[in-house]
């Protein structure tokens, strides 16, 4: 009777740890569901991969209400055999990619102090990026703006962001002389689970500027879809998103892409603050 007693002891109170938790246990289940058996669905394209991108950011208030961020980004995908540059995880080799790494800088508009409130943003940036072809790293610029719209409550987060994109159409050639533009249209809708957990969905959709594959800008011609999970605690905050990455209408130009991105950024402390908390 003891031994049955201090069981169902402990049966308690493992579920009453776990029970506040139990919304984050069943979104990461999901997630880890989503991302290893994504790419074995019979879908009709078969040329279906998974992707691993790592990325930190760091942003720092500036004057006049300005934000300044950097953010490097790592990016794997498998290979079947030992390539230049390439990593051996989980059973298999992973090449980098690419290592990318934006500077931008960003101005936000509020309408208002109280939720629900809407605001306007608009952000500047360049990235310079290596790729890994077979002859080795090959850097490339470029450079993008955003304009994003934001409603905001308190437990609902609606945006959608319009991206102007400048992208070389050829990362392998020894010059860059090939480019594509791009805008980029972009409709995310965020929920709080808690004051630290959010979930949310997205659509990117990509308009080329000139056409693309045979196409007007009328149609897009590049497609991300996503789910993500952040957490944020402070300065703090970490993201874990899976993203079905694919090319519209010509289906063997590019491979459908399964990523598994995992991103944490740090709000660093005002320049301000810190100088007087020096003194």
């Amino acid at each position: 009777m003891q031994m049955n007693g201090a069981f169902i002891l402990i049966q308690h109170r493992i579920l009453s740890a776990l029970w506040p938790n139990m919304r984050l246990i069943i979104f990461g289940l999901a997630f880890i569901i989503v991302y290893i058996f994504a790419p074995k669905l019979p879908l009709q394209a078969q040329n279906q991969h998974p992707a691993l991108w790592i990325e930190h950011g760091w942003e720092q208030k500036m004057p006049h209400g300005l934000r300044l961020s950097f953010t490097p980004e790592l990016r794997f995908q498998p290979a079947d055999a030992e390539q230049y540059r390439s990593l051996w995880m989980g059973g298999h080799y992973w090449w980098v990619e690419r290592l990318q790494a934006d500077l931008a800088l960003q101005k936000k508009w509020k309408g208002g102090a109280r939720l629900p409130q809407l605001s306007f943003s608009l952000l500047g940036a360049g990235r310079t990026i290596f790729r890994n072809p077979q002859q080795g790293l090959g850097p490339r610029l470029r450079w993008y703006s955003d304009a994003r719209v934001q409603w905001e409550s308190k437990k609902w987060e609606l945006g959608y962001r319009l991206r102007y994109q400048q992208q070389f159409n050829d990362f392998s050639s020894a010059s860059a002389t090939s480019a594509v533009s791009y805008f980029r249209q972009k409709l995310s809708l965020q929920y709080r689970l808690s004051k630290r957990w959010q979930v949310g969905i997205s659509e990117d959709v990509w308009f080329p500027v000139g056409g693309s594959v045979g196409l007007s800008e009328m149609y897009p011609d590049h497609r991300r879809s996503s789910i993500s999970l952040g957490y944020s605690r402070k300065r703090v905050s970490w993201d874990v998103s899976i993203t079905h990455d694919r090319a519209l209408w010509d289906e063997n130009r590019d491979p459908q892409l399964w990523i598994l991105q995992i991103g944490r950024s740090w709000k660093l402390p005002d320049r301000k603050n810190a100088t007087q908390s020096s003194d």
